[in-house]
C-alpha cells in the first residue's frame, strides 16, 4: 500500500465508525410513544392504551399534565396483567407529574390511566422512550 491509499483506507474506516455511531444515536434518540388527552367527569373512569417500546430503547418516562380538575388518579404500565410501574396522586388544580426513567425491555405494554372519586379531571398523558446513550 502506498501512503495515499493508506490515508484513504484510514479515512474510510473513520467515516464508517462515525456513520455507525450517528446511526446508533438516531435509533436511540428519545421519542414520544403515545400521547393522549383524558377528560373524565364525576365518578370512576379509566382509559387504556397499548404501546410498544422500540428496539434499542430501554427506558420510558410517564408525563401527566393536568390542566384542571380535582380527583384521585392512578397511572399504570402493565405487562399482561402484571403491573410493572404504578403511581397514584390526589389532584387539585393544575400540575405536571413526570416519573423517573423506568427500565423496560423492548416489547408491547399496556398503559392505564384511571380516576376515582367524585371529582373531574382533564389531562394530557405522554409516554416517552429513550435508548441507552441518552
Amino acid at each position: 500500500m502506498t501512503i495515499s491509499s493508506r490515508k484513504v483506507a484510514v479515512m474510510a474506516a473513520i467515516l464508517m465508525i462515525i456513520g455507525v455511531f450517528v446511526a446508533y444515536l438516531a435509533l436511540t434518540y428519545p421519542r414520544v410513544l403515545i400521547a393522549f388527552t383524558v377528560s373524565f367527569t364525576i365518578g370512576a373512569d379509566v382509559k387504556r392504551v397499548e404501546f410498544e417500546v422500540p428496539f434499542l430503547h430501554e427506558y420510558v418516562r410517564v408525563e401527566v399534565h393536568v390542566s384542571s380538575g380535582n380527583a384521585l388518579w392512578t397511572a399504570r404500565i402493565l405487562d399482561g396483567e402484571d403491573a410493572v410501574w404504578s403511581h397514584t396522586a390526589s389532584q387539585g388544580g393544575q400540575t405536571t407529574y413526570t416519573s423517573d426513567w423506568i427500565r423496560l425491555a423492548s416489547g408491547r405494554y399496556n398503559f392505564a390511566f384511571a380516576t376515582a372519586g367524585l371529582g373531574s379531571l382533564e389531562a394530557e398523558v405522554k409516554i416517552v422512550s429513550k435508548g441507552g446513550f441518552w
